[in-house]
């Protein structure tokens, strides 16, 4: 089915696209459950058992953990690579609006506390503690920023995950079928 790697991580961040752009127009993007972290997670997973495996199926005789573990991590980091210019892409292009609402209901919780943030650091103090986590909203919620969280998120869930695919595939032979 899959030759290499390269091939399991287009695939697998197609089905990604598709699957935030399903989310996106379901209008979920802005629920309090981030349905697309654990969507990610989900293909991430696949992806990476299905890299080991291609690599089992094209490899002849047996692999070694090495190997195993090289191939996950490939195809992770070609999966994350692909997913993160998805992500920027999404927020510039497709949906612009996502992190000025954000902004927005991130100010908004912060407007409910300030009354006690007077009474328990005085009015001077803060209106300047207010004023910095309004500035670093900015550079939080941008799609650089999300773009960032988001590579390297992958990447590491991605080692994680090839290390115990190869080690579950070392152990219980039986997957180049």
């Amino acid at each position: 089915m899959f030759k290499n790697p390269f091939q399991v991580a287009v695939v697998f961040a197609l089905i990604a696209l598709v699957s935030k752009l399903v989310l996106f127009y379901l209008d979920v993007q802005h629920s309090e459950t981030s349905y697309i972290t654990f969507v990610y997670m989900l293909i991430l997973l696949c992806a990476v058992f299905f890299g080991i495996r291609s690599n089992k199926v094209m490899y002849k005789g047996n692999t070694t953990f090495g190997q195993d573990f090289r191939t996950g991590a490939r195809t992770a980091s070609f999966f994350a690579l692909l997913v993160g210019g998805i992500t920027y892409i999404y927020y510039t292009k497709i949906d612009p609006d996502f992190f000025p609402v954000k902004i927005a209901e991130t100010i908004d919780v912060y407007k409910e506390n300030m009354e006690n943030l007077t009474k328990e650091k005085g009015l001077t103090e803060a209106k300047i503690l207010f004023k910095n986590k309004i500035v670093s909203l900015s550079a939080i919620y941008s799609p650089i920023s999300q773009t960032t969280y988001t590579l390297f998120g992958l990447v590491f869930l991605g080692l994680f995950h090839a290390g115990v695919f190869a080690l579950l595939m070392k152990k219980f032979p039986g997957f180049k079928k």
